[in-house]
């Protein structure tokens, strides 16, 4: 055997006569399929099984939160223009509202706002009308650019606390709804 014509020179070896057998290539594939079957059957008896799971319980809601934002906004109202007033009204309310109901319009337009407000039964049709009203002299002022009086103003933040007191829960034990 040469050292430096090790291939050729093995090449030149005959092969058993069961490597020619096309049974022992198919019983290899199978004997390697079988024994990761078995590992990952062991693997998975072996894991500990997965804790059961609750939803998540939403965290309380304190309402109070809100009528205290408002009051603040209140307060400012004299050095705010109609346009930031009419965004963090806005905002307020649709925080209160999302998160209250568990709705997803916060950052939504005020079209897709009351669309979906029209499908929850928790909104009574004044409320809807009100709101409806509401997003309109927002929008108007927000997009529109439109001037609006210290009255209309006013008539923004008071809607916005109607709503939420008339939204709030019925119950005064629920977490969260200590309110001024």
């Amino acid at each position: 055997m040469n050292p430096t014509n090790l291939v050729e020179d093995l090449s030149l070896l005959p092969l058993p006569p069961w490597w020619a057998n096309p049974w022992i290539l198919a019983l290899a594939v199978a004997s390697l399929a079988a024994l990761g079957l078995i590992g990952w059957w062991i693997a998975r008896r072996h894991r500990p099984a997965p804790s059961p799971t609750r939803a998540p319980t939403p965290a309380p809601i304190d309402l109070a939160a809100f009528l205290r934002q408002l009051d603040a906004l209140r307060q400012r109202r004299p050095r705010l223009h109609a346009y930031p007033l009419a965004i963090e009204v806005s905002d307020i309310l649709r925080a209160y509202l999302e998160s209250r109901h568990q709705l997803r319009i916060r950052y939504q337009t005020s079209r897709e706002f009351l669309s979906e407000a029209s499908q929850r039964p928790e909104l009574s049709l004044p409320q809807r009308d009100a709101l409806a009203v509401f997003l309109a002299s927002c929008d108007d002022v927000k997009f529109a650019q439109a001037l609006a009086s210290d009255a209309q103003q006013d008539h923004l933040l008071a809607v916005a606390e109607q709503v939420i007191r008339e939204t709030l829960p019925a119950s005064p034990s629920s977490p969260g709804s200590t309110l001024p």
